[in-house]
């Protein structure tokens, strides 16, 4: 009897062994799609023994929509530890920037020196860092993933590279000196004569779904393009206003970029985190947003500052309702 048990707890352990070798080679399988996770510790081993040909920092959001519904890891991942993206994902995504390659050995050692540093997630002791829209995408010889981390890397706080259980301040400084000088930041309003309408809508709107706060322009057409009826709270046909508030945008995006050249760094007036609403290009071939927000003489967003904006929305007793939106909380998990 106590034979027929042992027995059967051996075949029951090397089942379980089966399976977890199984699941490893699943996992190292070779593939042209990404493998998504949660913790850069976990695999960091496995890729120093790769040779990582590049990493690129960016994040898992559209810049025509703005969103990307099927970026955010569940916070219970699949049974393997990962998932699969497609290999063509990531095109979609934010450019954000890459590491030079003359550079990528110095940066692979700094998060080298990261990962000994690193907290498992389980420590009672550490501080919980949430990571909310940070990607950093690694390709090497062997395969290429997507990793959850974070980039504060503004010129006024104190940079850093961060996730749940690491932060490095020494790759944030890293990404500051070789990688930022080295980002071309393309801010882009489509062209006066490709656009259609443009849409102000605030954060406590779903896009497309409730009503906006204004609609400038044709608006059959732009139902039309985007296939869904709007009842904008206020209309203003025809292309006045919406030449308007494209002028404005090009002049800010001139005085930012003028600001740059002056300073010699990159030029960041607002937290994208806590802006009022999003204001949407409808071109034929589809829509831009940006999301902006309400200060005492401007609109702005990550790169402009405009009072004439501001002007405008107050002449047309839209800056009230524009700023009475909820904090934006659209990307969190």
């Amino acid at each position: 009897m106590k034979s027929m048990k042992k027995k059967k707890i051996f075949i029951a352990l090397a089942l379980i062994l089966v399976v977890y070798l199984i699941c490893r080679g699943y996992e190292r399988w070779p593939t042209q799609n990404w493998r998504e996770y949660r913790s850069l510790v976990k695999i960091w081993p496995r890729l120093k023994k790769e040779k990582i040909e590049s990493i690129r920092f960016t994040q898992p959001m559209s810049p025509q929509t703005g969103l990307e519904n099927e970026s955010f890891f569940q916070e219970m991942v699949t049974t393997f530890g990962f998932r699969v993206r497609d290999a063509n994902i990531v095109e979609s995504w934010i450019p954000g920037f890459e590491v030079p390659k003359e550079y990528l050995p110095e940066c692979i050692k700094l998060l080298d020196n990261a990962m000994k540093d690193a907290e498992p997630r389980w420590h009672i002791w550490r501080e919980y860092i949430p990571v909310w829209l940070g990607r950093m995408l690694i390709v090497t010889d062997k395969g290429k993933y997507i990793v959850h981390v974070e980039t504060d890397i503004s010129k006024v706080a104190r940079a850093k590279v961060y996730a749940e259980e690491w932060k490095s301040y020494e790759l944030g400084k890293f990404l500051v000196k070789y990688c930022i000088p080295d980002h071309e930041y393309k801010y882009v309003v489509p062209p006066k004569e490709q656009t259609v309408a443009i849409l102000l809508v605030s954060n406590d709107t779903t896009l497309f779904v409730s009503p906006p706060i204004a609609l400038f322009g044709d608006k059959k057409l732009a139902e039309k393009i985007i296939g869904n009826s709007l009842e904008p709270k206020k209309v203003f046909e025809g292309r006045a206003w919406l030449e308007k508030i494209i002028n404005a945008y090009e002049i800010a995006a001139k005085e930012a970029e003028d600001r740059e050249k002056e300073k010699k760094e990159s030029y960041y007036p607002g937290d994208i985190y806590s802006l009022d609403g999003r204001i949407v290009f409808i071109t034929r071939d589809g829509f831009y947003w940006k999301g902006i927000g309400i200060r005492k003489n401007t609109v702005y967003d990550d790169y402009i500052e405009s009072e004439q904006l501001k002007a405008y929305f107050d002449e047309l007793g839209l800056t009230k309702e524009l700023s009475a939106g909820k904090p934006n909380t659209a990307h969190q998990n």
